[in-house]
């Protein structure tokens, strides 16, 4: 996410808006008024949005109860109070971050500020006096109109800077493979007589590196689909969902004297998100414990519970005994691209952050003396609101 926020740009909307001192005078002078409408406000933004579908999971995943009707609460509260500084222009630029992130349909942010209009003219209409009406309703539409430009700014920016990151990564990752594979041609052509062994491990080159770039390809389009596209969510079971996970890794990647311990939670805990990408969360994230363990002392180790720090979530912690080059950048392992591995495709972790990052969850990666644990906290579906 981009993290430099361009004020510049941000005060020319301002002064397009028309937001000038008269405006927010007229703003501030009714602040007390405003803030006063907050719980209602807060609990208007609930119902609406918690009967509707693409929304309501946004709802069922907070960290505490009532933890959104809070922050909605303080975002009214001190909307109609802040003055219009680089910290007011902070706030409503990290909140299009924060849509982005959590992938949120940039049209029900446009439904939120409508909705936040439709409330203020309420309040206007009922409480101000009709001779000062006019000016603080427009004073109130200057102000949202501001605010939604920011976040909108904030939302494309950090969109189109994802977007672009990857599409550099793509053209830098698949320049190398295919650099060897002309290399690798080219060496046939000069000669005037190829030995059969020559010629099949050429061959067996340009196979490794077309089958790289196949899967490198095949996991940036899971990766874009994760990041672009709104997910039906629905309950699933954790348990099954590793087991499924575990048993797709020891096919295809066979470990001589692996010492496997799964320690699940004494009842099974279902978690809310889509489940195919929540497969795909532990898929990528097995895959890497199988190829970084230290083969000869294979061990992994699965357990889940109740994340004690936030008990509406569930954690599961995954442990290899392998070992992280540098352990203070271990966030640059879910940087897009990064790999540690000749052959890895450096889209495993940056896939799985892209999916606990939609459903509002986290993962981190701890290196420790024995080996790396993988830390991941997942909604649970078993504890809906």
């Amino acid at each position: 996410m981009i993290n430099s926020v361009p004020y510049d740009r941000l005060m020319f909307f301002k002064e397009q808006v028309g937001l000038d001192q008269k405006a927010l005078d007229n703003l501030h002078r009714h602040a007390n008024l405003f803030a006063s409408h907050k719980e209602k406000f807060a609990a208007y933004f609930e119902k609406v949005f918690s009967n509707i579908g693409q929304t309501r999971p946004y709802l069922e995943v907070q960290d505490y109860p009532g933890q959104l009707q809070k922050v909605w609460m303080n975002w009214f509260a001190r909307l109609f109070s802040s003055p219009i500084d680089q910290k007011f222009m902070d706030r409503m630029w990290k909140s299009g971050q924060t849509h982005v992130r959590i992938n949120l349909d940039h049209r029900f942010v446009n439904l939120g500020y409508c909705l936040a209009r439709g409330f203020c003219k309420d309040i206007v209409e009922k409480h101000v006096t009709p001779d000062e009406r006019s000016s603080v309703d427009n004073a109130v539409e200057k102000l949202l109109d501001l605010c939604l430009l920011i976040e909108t700014d904030a939302f494309v920016t950090s969109t189109f800077q994802c977007d672009s990151e990857v599409i550099k990564g793509i053209t830098h990752q698949i320049r190398n493979p295919i650099m060897v594979i002309g290399a690798s041609m080219m060496r046939l052509m000069r000669r005037d007589q190829v030995s059969h062994e020559t010629a099949s491990q050429t061959y067996e080159t340009v196979l490794d590196e077309s089958r790289r770039m196949e899967k490198m390809l095949s996991d940036v389009s899971i990766f874009n689909e994760i990041f672009h596209s709104t997910s039906q969510w629905s309950v699933s079971s954790l348990h099954e969902q590793l087991k499924r996970s575990v048993e797709e890794c020891l096919k295809k990647k066979e470990l001589k004297n692996l010492n496997l311990q799964m320690g699940f939670a004494d009842a099974d805990i279902e978690v809310l998100g889509n489940p195919r990408e929540i497969h795909l969360l532990f898929k990528h994230l097995l895959e890497n414990a199988f190829e970084s363990v230290d083969l000869l002392n294979p061990v992994i180790s699965i357990q889940t519970s109740l994340d004690p720090g936030t008990p509406r979530f569930a954690l599961v912690e995954i442990f290899n005994t392998g070992k992280i080059t540098n352990p203070e950048e271990t966030e640059t392992l879910f940087t897009p691209f990064y790999s540690t591995k000749a052959t890895g495709t450096g889209m495993g972790l940056p896939i799985a952050r892209a999916v606990v990052q939609k459903i509002k969850g986290k993962v981190s990666l701890q290196a420790i003396e024995d080996g790396v644990i993988c830390f991941i906290t997942l909604p649970r579906g078993d504890s809906r609101i």
